[in-house]
């Protein structure tokens, strides 16, 4: 019984994960919002932020990822329920879509109030200005972002 107590439960934690793969790979949004929050945990690993602003980042983060999901959640089912156009689905995707913009704003808010260290902020920039190596790195990040964002991945599908 215990056994397949835990099948079941390794059982719900890879569907769970099929549905991040899936967003991952159809979802350039979803990609977006990650490459988006990997930067501003570098950015907080470059400042030195604190273990709670690493807390609050990560929830803010957490939050975005889980609402674009809940989002290609919705647009799913809508879309299976309603195939045709329906101001109905259309209400329902809209909101679920601004749902998502209004989790990002407020993550931005938790970004500023967490990050926002001048000091700090003027010595990576000098740091920048002065060495080639972290201008490379940059451009590096900038380059494999934007391949993960629009280049990565397929087109939106149903999974089986």
């Amino acid at each position: 019984k215990m056994k397949s107590k835990l099948a079941a439960l390794a059982r719900s934690f890879r569907w769970a994960g099929c549905g991040v793969r899936h967003c991952v790979l159809h979802e350039r949004n979803f990609r977006i919002h990650l490459a988006a929050a990997l930067f501003v945990f570098w950015l907080a690993g470059a400042l030195r932020v604190e273990a709670a602003g690493f807390g609050l980042l990560s929830l803010a983060a957490g939050g975005v990822l889980a609402a674009e999901m809940l989002n290609t959640a919705v647009e799913a089912a809508v879309d299976l329920a309603s195939p045709g156009r329906h101001p109905l689905a259309k209400l329902a995707k809209d909101v679920s879509a601004g749902a998502v913009l209004v989790m990002a704003l407020a993550s931005v808010g938790v970004g500023f109030a967490v990050l926002w260290r001048p000091e700090g902020l003027l010595a990576l920039w000098r740091a920048l200005l002065a060495h080639w190596q972290p201008k490379v790195l940059l451009v590096i990040y900038l380059a494999l972002a934007a391949w993960f964002v629009f280049g990565f991945g397929g087109e939106k599908q149903t999974p089986a």
